[in-house]
């Protein structure tokens, strides 16, 4: 490797990078996925214009051998830490809580694309297809691609929209987790018979076998020995994050080897060390947030900006195909979503609401559509209209949730803060005493509920932590017998940790307790109590308030403008 090799490798990293970061901030600005500006960059790069433009430079830049090579290895790493921080949205705790609801909404999300991608690449004629004579193989792939969903995605639309701390929110997550986990289990499965070996029933059987037992000793061995591990490094909480950090990218590029080493891809090794992690009680959503910057500020944009160089967008793109993609995709993905979310007990338009957010594609559709071109498997004219169905879906997803589950008359915060309770300055130092608390101040209200919605609060948090940022955070449970909502607020001189992801104590906490399966009765409520909490101002004159001045703030909930909460920094932006 000479001087000039190394030169050209750094230069085509640099323009990557910076190219991807300019037009990722460019779409973020105008309210696009950063992931679209990313692959914009490519296409810019690329053989689309920059190769129509200067042919000979860019074949220097990006296709000479070396800094190809070069290039690949660092695209290769940013993939692997990209599956990780997809791993760490996956709460394997709220899979099992949300119990029968995300079984079904999960079950009917997989079955339905699975069946639809399936017959679609049986059916779809042999041009579309590199090799004819592996078409099953081709169909198997297609009902996996159009099965899995886009965890990260999926987390950023419901913290945009306000919903990821609500029930219906953690449906979506949970049903997603569950789909993303068999999607990549079943996609690794056809790794080997997608490059050419172990295709005979013994040779999958010993992969599946080895897999399973990866996952098994990753889960069970790897997770207590993180814990233990980041108990010890938490004890200094301005250093913990990026030791976190250091420790997940080390297990996860041996995780990766280890995956690559039995025959599946080196991804799905960063994926499972990716939940093992992220199902630690010991990382905070500080944590997570370091991480997730890191990855997708420095890996993620060379990664999607590096698609582009693969394949000519203009040359490749089949309107025909890409219809059909997209068609499909929708269709099986909203329809088995709903039907899973309305058999698990939800309304109709909340179910629907859950179907949309499934079918967020994302990052994760482009991933796996990366590797099967890779591999041979699929045509440029197919992995361009994924990736199209990819970014389609994400952009799609956010509105129609929003469309279906929030109406335009906004609760009244404000009677319901009069008819509940005002704790000027809260004694408690944990967040299960702070919420004890706001119950006690409301208990005689509740009378024999009392208990129960200490419970369901409680559990409820245990789930997923409720701090939203900004010295906020708005406990809240469904309480069986419960007949209308519930709202006692709380002040903390000190600030209790309700594990938000900007690393700050809440001041400010909101209980809510509602009736049970009330979803978009807790939309409109979480909704209204953003209008008031979002403004700087009001949560300034909220910590100095009277409960004449708090009534005042909260009664001035339908007078306030329409605001959004600043989104966390994560892949989700993919």
């Amino acid at each position: 490797m000479g001087e000039h090799d190394i030169f050209l490798f750094l230069l085509s990293l640099a323009s990557l990078l910076t190219c991807a970061r300019l037009l990722g901030e460019i779409a973020r600005r105008i309210g696009l996925p950063l992931v679209v500006g990313e692959l914009l960059a490519g296409i810019v790069l690329g053989p689309t214009i920059f190769g129509r433009i200067a042919p000979a430079a860019q074949r220097a830049l990006f296709a000479s051998s070396m800094p190809k090579s070069m290039l690949s290895g660092y695209t290769n790493v940013a993939v692997v830490l990209l599956l990780v921080v997809a791993g760490l949205e996956v709460d394997l705790d709220v899979v099992w809580r949300r119990g029968r609801s995300a079984f079904l909404t999960s079950v009917f999300g997989i079955v339905f694309p699975a069946t639809g991608g399936l017959a679609l690449g049986l059916l779809l004629p042999d041009s579309d297809l590199v090799e004819p004579g592996h078409r099953m193989l081709f169909a198997l792939f297609v009902g996996v691609a159009l099965s899995i969903s886009a965890l990260p995605v999926i987390a950023k639309t419901l913290l945009d929209l306000g919903l990821f701390k609500t029930d219906v929110g953690l449906l979506v997550m949970a049903a997603a987790m569950v789909d993303d986990l068999t999607g990549w289990l079943c996609f690794s499965l056809l790794l080997g018979p997608m490059h050419g070996h172990g295709t005979d029933a013994a040779a999958i059987g010993r992969t599946l076998a080895l897999t399973l037992g990866f996952v098994a000793v990753t889960m069970f061995g790897l997770r207590p020995l993180f814990d233990r591990t980041l108990d010890r490094l938490g004890r200094d909480r301005h250093t913990a994050p990026r030791r976190a950090l250091s420790l997940l990218v080390l297990l996860a590029l041996f995780g990766a080897s280890t995956t690559q080493a039995i025959g599946i891809h080196a991804v799905f090794g960063g994926f499972v060390v990716g939940v093992a992690a992220g199902d630690s009680s010991k990382l905070t959503e500080r944590t997570r947030a370091v991480i997730h910057e890191f990855v997708t500020s420095i890996f993620a944009p060379v990664f999607f900006a590096s698609l582009g160089l693969k394949v000519d967008f203009v040359r490749a793109f089949d309107l025909r195909l890409c219809l059909f993609v997209f068609s499909v995709a929708c269709l099986a993905k909203v329809l088995g979503g709903t039907l899973g979310a309305r058999l698990g007990g939800l309304r109709l338009r909340s179910a629907a609401a859950v179907g949309f957010g499934l079918n967020a594609r994302g990052a994760m559709e482009i991933i796996l559509a990366t590797l099967a071109l890779e591999a041979g498997l699929i045509r440029d004219q197919f992995f361009v209209a994924l990736v199209a169905m990819a970014l389609l879906t994400s952009l799609l997803s956010g509105p129609m949730m929003s469309a279906l589950l929030r109406d335009d008359e906004q609760e009244d915060v404000g009677l319901l803060f009069r008819e509940g309770a005002f704790v000027r300055d809260i004694a408690a130092k944990t967040a299960g005493a702070a919420i004890d608390e706001l119950v006690q101040s409301i208990a005689e209200t509740l009378g024999e509920l009392a208990p129960i919605a200490r419970k369901s609060v409680l559990e409820r948090e245990a789930v997923a932590s409720t701090g939203v940022g900004d010295e906020i955070a708005i406990p809240h449970g469904a309480v069986e017998g419960l007949k209308r909502p519930f709202l006692a607020v709380g002040l903390s001189r000190d600030g209790v940790d309700f594990d938000a992801h900007d690393g700050r104590p809440a001041r400010i906490i909101v209980l809510l307790l509602m009736p049970p399966r009330t979803y978009d009765l807790e939309v409109r409520i979480l909704a209204s109590l953003a209008r008031v909490l979002n403004s700087a101002e009001n949560r300034a004159r909220l910590l100095m308030a009277t409960p004449a001045d708090a009534r005042a703030i909260f009664d001035g909930a339908r007078t306030q403008p329409r605001r959004r909460r600043p989104p966390l920094p994560s892949m989700a932006d993919m």
